[in-house]
């Protein structure tokens, strides 16, 4: 099994990549102001076979069950935000947010994982200048209190945040490549770092807990 945050390479090949990109582009998409979303609905029982080609391409690496999928293609990127729960506790323990990029055309796509966490699903857009933009079902918070980042890694990989200084600790810089997947614990903080306008990403993100 892997480690709690790091790349495996070439998890899936080509034809899974299109299938998904194929995929993505059947299904109803939902604009976020800074991405278009499609819900893969792989919870429901209706889904089941989608659910079970997901499973079978990260089994090797991951014990925890699927239980989200989103595929997904920015225009702009994200703010800091935490996958963990919405409502209320999920049943089973909270395991690994999975990331697979599908399109990356800029070489340096990124995304930043965070020593901080958080069991509940927050976010810090408002509070870093992005609004009421990308996660709206997670609850906005202000930014901790704690020892700030160096002020030449925000400007190197987060200038697309209007802060100065963020009060976090930085775990990993993971750089994007087709197939390849980025895996994190879901309650991690992490971020998407900042790419040019008018490049082409798209990813699927697996959240799973634990079986």
């Amino acid at each position: 099994m892997v480690k709690k945050t790091g790349i495996i390479k070439n998890l899936i090949d080509q034809k899974m990549v299109d299938y998904l990109l194929n995929y993505y582009e059947k299904l109803p998409k939902k604009d976020n102001g800074l991405r278009l979303n499609a819900d893969t609905l792989v919870e429901q029982d209706f889904n089941h076979r989608f659910k079970e080609k997901l499973q079978n391409s990260i089994t090797d690496y991951f014990n925890g069950e699927i239980c989200h999928s989103t595929i997904y293609s920015d225009y702009a990127p994200g703010g800091i935000h935490s996958d963990g729960y919405i409502d209320k506790p999920e049943e089973k323990s909270l395991a690994y947010t999975i990331l697979i990029p599908l399109v990356s055309e800029y070489k340096e796509n990124a995304t930043i994982v965070f020593n901080e966490s958080s069991e509940k699903a927050i976010t810090f857009n408002e509070a870093t200048g992005l609004g009421n933009k990308g996660i709206r079902s997670y609850e906005q918070e202000k930014l901790p209190k704690g020892d700030f980042m160096s002020e030449s890694f925000v400007k190197t990989y987060l200038s697309h945040l209007k802060v100065d200084q963020l009060p976090f600790t930085v775990d990993s810089v993971l750089y994007w490549s087709v197939g390849s997947a980025l895996y994190w614990p879901r309650q991690r903080f992490h971020v998407s770092a900042n790419f040019p306008k008018n490049t082409v990403r798209k990813a699927i993100v697996i959240l799973t807990n634990e079986n």
